[in-house]
């Protein structure tokens, strides 16, 4: 292994452990949304791409959904109460797309992490 390798290991491991947990959920909805514009270019050429680009941001919308459904969850009830919509929305519109509805589109996914990444990134890093 080279020493940039070594160092960039080690840095990527020190960010690993040093990343505030909204910064690893705007790290994973970048990735998340970087796919899904990807695989919406090359859409019908690669339909398995999409399905997995779908599958795998609809895996954090199902985990977000619940997360905010666990009476351990401190977020405020209102704030829950939207973000199960966005899994619900998230939902819906995943199966519509791969179940081959000409009317859905997965530009609105897109927008809702976005906007979620941008909520994200104004956020206090200490807030609940």
């Amino acid at each position: 292994m080279t020493v940039t390798a070594l160092a960039r290991n080690a840095y990527q491991q020190s960010t690993k452990t040093t990343a505030s947990p909204r910064s690893v959920e705007r790290q994973l909805l970048t990735r998340l949304t970087s796919a899904l514009i990807a695989a919406e270019k090359a859409r019908d050429d690669d339909k398995m791409g999409l399905a997995r680009a779908l599958g795998k941001n609809l895996e954090f919308w199902t985990t977000v959904a619940a997360d905010v459904a666990s009476d351990t969850n401190q977020l405020p009830a209102e704030l829950r109460a939207q973000l199960f919509y966005l899994y619900e929305f998230t939902r819906h519109t995943t199966n519509k797309v791969i179940n081959g509805d000409d009317t859905a589109s997965i530009h609105p996914l897109i927008e809702i992490n976005q906007n979620i990444m941008q909520g994200l990134q104004g956020s206090p890093e200490g807030a609940a």
